[in-house]
């Protein structure tokens, strides 16, 4: 019994070495640096003030390979001195700003649609397909709570 399964053993280290399995496709450059709360500060907009935030990542690695991942952000809102943050301009200027990240990346925008607080673009590339969902809401106090969803999907088109 020993024997059988020392042999089994041997074999299966022996042939797991010959098994090469294909490495999941890697995210476009803009998923992996997309940063919500980068963009927003090359923004410099001088009424927000950055308080916290977090972000989270997950992916599956079947084929097609799927990948998400999302951030939370809050801003404080400093409307001293006669200035007044304006939400709805401050959605559109993050949306031209984050479409503008998109097409320097070298990805296509294939869809969008915005409303008065939140934006979303659909982005593709060769094997790659991808959409970014941006919304904003004023919060209790004077404060600009941000949340982001950006998901990928990679097929690979070879076999």
């Amino acid at each position: 019994m020993k024997k059988r399964f020392s042999c089994l053993t041997i074999a299966l280290v022996l042939f797991s070495g010959c098994y090469r399995a294909k490495p999941p496709m890697p995210e476009t450059p803009f998923f992996r640096d997309f940063s919500l709360a980068s963009v927003v500060e090359g923004m410099r907009i001088p009424e927000l003030h950055p308080q916290q935030g977090g972000s989270g990542k997950s992916e599956t690695f079947a084929d097609p390979v799927r990948r998400r991942r999302n951030f939370d952000l809050t801003y404080s809102i400093d409307e001293r001195n006669e200035a007044r943050f304006d939400q709805q301009r401050f959605i559109k200027q993050l949306n031209v700003a984050v479409e503008k990240l998109v097409s320097d990346s070298g990805l296509r925008v294939d869809g969008r649609a915005s409303s008065a607080d939140n934006f979303q673009l659909d982005y593709s590339q060769s094997e790659y397909s991808g959409s970014l969902d941006i919304s904003g809401t004023r919060a209790e106090g004077n404060q600009l709570r941000l949340y982001a969803v950006i998901r990928e999907v990679a097929q690979d088109q070879k076999p």
